[in-house]
């Protein structure tokens, strides 16, 4: 599995909520062709077995952008939030991200050796 972690700061969405951005290839298919080097992009195919692990530890999940609408709205309606504090994803753009804290991200590591 590759991909690459970012600790988030202020210049990144969701960093109120999360502490590290795991992201995924966009790239489909061969990468590298002009080096020689065929290496088949997984990005997405590794962003879903991420997201299917985070499900099954963590529980389900929403994307990242409707957490922080749900929140909203239940604040508004005075009513409980039912949104997942460990993580959440995005698949917009095409762009694979999964938001986590911590723990979640260091178990994460664990789990899924980073292959470069």
């Amino acid at each position: 599995m590759r991909y690459q972690i970012t600790k988030l700061d202020k210049r990144h969405s969701h960093h109120e909520r999360f502490v590290y951005m795991i992201e995924f290839s966009k790239q489909a298919g061969p990468v590298g062709v002009r080096t020689g080097v065929c290496t088949p992009g997984t990005g997405a195919l590794d962003f879903d077995h991420a997201r299917r692990w985070f499900g099954e530890i963590y529980g389900r999940s929403q994307e990242a952008d409707l957490q922080l609408r749900i929140d909203a709205e239940a604040q508004w309606a005075n009513q409980g939030t039912t949104t997942n504090p460990h993580w959440a994803y995005h698949t917009e753009f095409r762009e694979y991200r999964i938001y986590a804290n911590a723990p979640e991200t260091a178990w994460f590591q664990l789990k899924f050796p980073n292959n470069p």
